[in-house]
């Protein structure tokens, strides 16, 4: 059993042991993925919640301030691009819950991001 595995059923055992099941956690984005950010400015929202980016893909409009909100306890981070060709648009850390990180994205294109420390992490957004 390959180390990633294991961990996934480490993980989805603790996620069950505190209340649910794997058919209970969804697809679809959060009412906390849907809320505004922080603070009161408008804008998309990710949430980054169980090792995900949610929603993903988003679509927004060119020049719309996208906010992420990590809601787990550990570090995670928004790095533009992919493990394999980081674009260098953006890379922030988000140390723990609670932490947030917003970018204004203008121009119209495929922006793609991921989580550095954990590189399965993806996510993706669509702006028109």
């Amino acid at each position: 059993m390959s180390r990633r595995t294991w961990m996934l059923g480490i993980l989805i055992l603790i996620l069950i042991a505190l209340g649910g099941t794997p058919a209970a956690w969804g697809d679809g984005p959060s009412v906390e993925a849907a809320s505004a950010p922080p603070g009161g400015d408008s804008g998309p929202t990710l949430a980054i919640q169980t090792f995900q980016f949610t929603p993903s893909p988003l679509e927004v409009r060119a020049g719309s301030k996208v906010t992420w909100v990590n809601r787990d306890e550990i570090t995670h981070t928004i790095t533009s691009g992919t493990p394999e060709n980081r674009d260098g648009r953006f890379d922030s850390p988000l140390e723990g819950k609670g932490a947030t990180f917003s970018t204004t994205l203008d121009r119209p294109g495929t922006y793609t991001y991921f989580c550095n420390r954990h590189q399965s992490m993806r996510g993706e957004i669509h702006v028109r």
